[in-house]
Order: structure tokens, then sequence, then C-alpha cells
């Protein structure tokens, strides 16, 4: 029992740093652009927060302000775990192609053209990761339960399309 609980730890931490973040990072910034520089990436532009750990504890162990962001990713890493996690055989990106998928066989999920201008990336990673977290009103988005159709990937199973290396 042990080992199957390390081996789920251990799928949740690959999913997250070798899919989750790239491809929440891909979403984000495949169709963002900034104003001032058309065609370039929107990139953050934050000053690391200073702060003592006296002050840091004080603060319930967050500086005041705040966020969490999302590192710098690799659009094309991004891309090639949304293939190989068949992320295209529910989500539509118009533009991209993918492998076809028949209509019959497509499950309800957002469209995700241009959602990197609508959600700012740590909001595309916690829908990836705890998808049940916002759970978007209107048919196709719940189960019957109504939680979001969206698989979790907490719980990796072992005949699941395997990440790229």
């Amino acid at each position: 029992m042990r080992t199957r609980r390390r081996r789920s730890a251990m799928w949740a931490l690959l999913v997250i740093v070798g899919s989750v973040l790239p491809m929440a990072w891909w979403l984000a910034t495949s169709r963002a652009q900034t104003a001032s520089h058309p065609g370039e990436l929107a990139q953050p532009s934050r000053r690391p927060i200073r702060i003592t750990m006296e002050a840091l504890h004080n603060h319930g162990g967050v500086p005041p302000g705040w966020q969490f962001t999302l590192p710098e990713g690799d659009p094309v890493a991004g891309r090639e775990v949304f293939v190989a996690v068949q992320c295209y055989t529910c989500h539509t990106i118009a533009g991209e192609e993918f492998p076809p998928v028949k209509l019959a066989e497509r499950a309800p999920a957002p469209d995700l053209t241009g959602v990197g201008a609508l959600h700012p990336a740590a909001y595309l990673a916690e829908a990836i990761l705890n998808p049940s977290a916002v759970v978007v009103e209107g048919p196709g988005y719940a189960d019957a339960d109504g939680f979001s159709n969206m698989p979790n990937f907490a719980e990796w199973p072992a005949d699941a399309p395997q990440l790229p290396s």
C-alpha cells in the first residue's frame, strides 16, 4: 500500500512538473501578446520580494501582496504534453492541428482558443490540477454530481498516455 501511495505521489509530481506547468504556460502564452510589442509573448516583470523570516511569519507565512506565479515555460514542451495527454480529444484550439477525433467520441469541454488572453496562467494551472475548484455552469462542463468533467490527473492511471521525455 505504501508503494502504491508513493507511486501515486510520484505520478502527481511528474504530472505537475512535466505537463501542467508547461501546458498552462503554453495555453497562457500561445495567444497572449503585449500591446507594446505585437508578436512577442507577454512576460511577467516582477521584482523579488525581500522580507525577513520574522515578518514573513507575522504575515501568515507569505509576504503581503504575494501571488503564486508560474515559472517561465516552454511552448513546444507544453504542446507536446497537450498531445501526449490527448487533451485534444476533448478540447479544441482554432488554428492548431491535432490528431483527428470523431465527433461522436469528443467529450464536451471548453474550446481553448485564446484562453491565454482571458485567464492568468495560475488559473489555467489550477483548472488542470484541480478541475473542480471552479466549475463553469452550463451543459457539458459538469457531471451528474456537479463536479468538473475534466479528468483528475492526481490519479494518473498506468495505462494512460506517457509524457514526452
